[in-house]
């Protein structure tokens, strides 16, 4: 807000459903902002009260910088979803198999070309640590049926290879058959890499351990396919295809959530080839916010609240390979991720960093952003 503005200006008030605030300077049509949250009406009177009298006024922030708390009305049944405090397995994660069809299509992101035609089956992948849980949950492998025992061959149990006991199983691409997992861009040089036979995008990676191909979800778009009649009278229907994909920063969002779950860490180094990086700390893996700019819309949007920082080749080096003996001060997980995923994700938190009142921009060391998530509609 303009610090020359005269505060008698100022107008602010609370709409009467209490979900939006209206804010208007001289003759000027006034800014609404949607709120995140239906608030209680006791936020009428504290909006109604004159700005230079409010005690909420954040301290040494700028003049014309007004910061305003207002509780969240808990008996609207439209703010149960604020107070989840767990998801669902997979309601962070795009693009999941149950989201997929037979019809479903894949194309390159940047030009268009078919990647992956229909007739497909999708199948999720498990948990990234199913392995170590089944080795925890099954100390001695179930005994084999006489008959398998009397049978030639090592008298491995078929059924061991699809339900998963210990180490010996193993997940295997199959022909005909999309396993969806979370997003896990893994870019070593030593990879050989799938790129668009159009405009040479790289979209994936050949995976040995699957004996199948990694497609990254942040270079694809996908099809969906929708039916109408033309009339009532008529049984001709029109099929529609739509063609949509994610922004990348929610992907690698996806990827942070899942890790935050399986590896119960919140700081992380993203990176991509160890010269320049990000030492992130998901502060807030899930908040509700919503601001009037031009380049977002009015209305609520989750995200997560991160903080981060820059950092050089060498302090990247000393984070991951720590000097014997030394102690590392935390306790980070390295993520790697395409050069374009890593800059446009870097880019995302710095422009979110401008949109915080200036007060909430920096926390010490280090400064603070936000980053879309994915959430599933119910």
């Amino acid at each position: 807000m303009d610090a020359s503005f005269h505060i008698t200006d100022l107008t602010i008030t609370l709409s009467d459903t209490r979900r939006s605030i209206s804010v208007s300077l001289h003759n000027d049509d006034p800014v609404t902002l949607k709120l995140p949250a239906r608030v209680t009406q006791t936020s009428h009177r504290i909006l109604h009260l004159h700005p230079s009298t409010l005690p909420q006024t954040q301290p040494g922030a700028k003049q014309g910088q007004y910061s305003f708390r207002m509780q969240v009305d808990e008996t609207d049944n439209d703010n149960a979803a604020l107070f989840k405090v767990d998801d669902t397995l997979d309601g962070f994660v795009p693009w999941t198999a149950t989201d997929m069809s037979p019809a479903t299509r894949l194309r390159c992101l940047a030009c268009g070309e078919g990647v992956l035609d229909e007739g497909k089956v999708w199948k999720d992948l498990p948990s990234g640590n199913w392995a170590e849980m089944m080795d925890f949950w099954h100390c001695h492998k179930p005994d084999l049926p006489k008959e398998a025992e009397k049978s030639e061959g090592d008298g491995e149990d078929p059924n061991a290879l699809v339900k998963g006991y210990g180490a010996a199983n193993q997940v295997v691409a199959m022909e005909g058959s999309v396993l969806v997992d979370i997003p896990n861009e893994d870019t070593t040089p030593t990879t050989t890499t799938i790129n668009c036979s159009t405009c040479s995008t790289q979209l994936g990676i050949h995976d040995p351990i699957t004996t199948g191909h990694r497609l990254f979800k942040t270079r694809l778009s996908a099809s969906s396919t929708s039916s109408t009649s033309t009339s009532p009278d008529e049984p001709t229907t029109t099929t529609t295809t739509t063609w949509s994909h994610h922004p990348p920063e929610t992907i690698i969002s996806a990827q942070l959530l899942e890790l935050i779950e399986r590896e119960s860490t919140r700081r992380f180094i993203l990176h991509h080839d160890h010269k320049t990086g990000l030492l992130i700390w998901i502060f807030n893996p899930t908040l509700h916010y919503s601001n009037s700019t031009p380049t977002h819309s009015i209305s609520s949007q989750r995200a997560m609240k991160v903080f981060f920082r820059d950092l050089t080749e060498g302090e990247i080096e000393d984070m991951l390979h720590p000097q014997r003996g030394s102690v590392s001060s935390l306790a980070v997980e390295e993520v790697r991720l395409l050069r374009e995923e890593f800059l446009g994700f870097r880019d995302v938190l710095r422009g979110s960093n401008g949109l915080l009142p200036v007060e909430a921009r920096v926390f010490r060391e280090w400064r603070v952003g936000l980053v879309g998530r994915f959430e599933r509609n119910y």
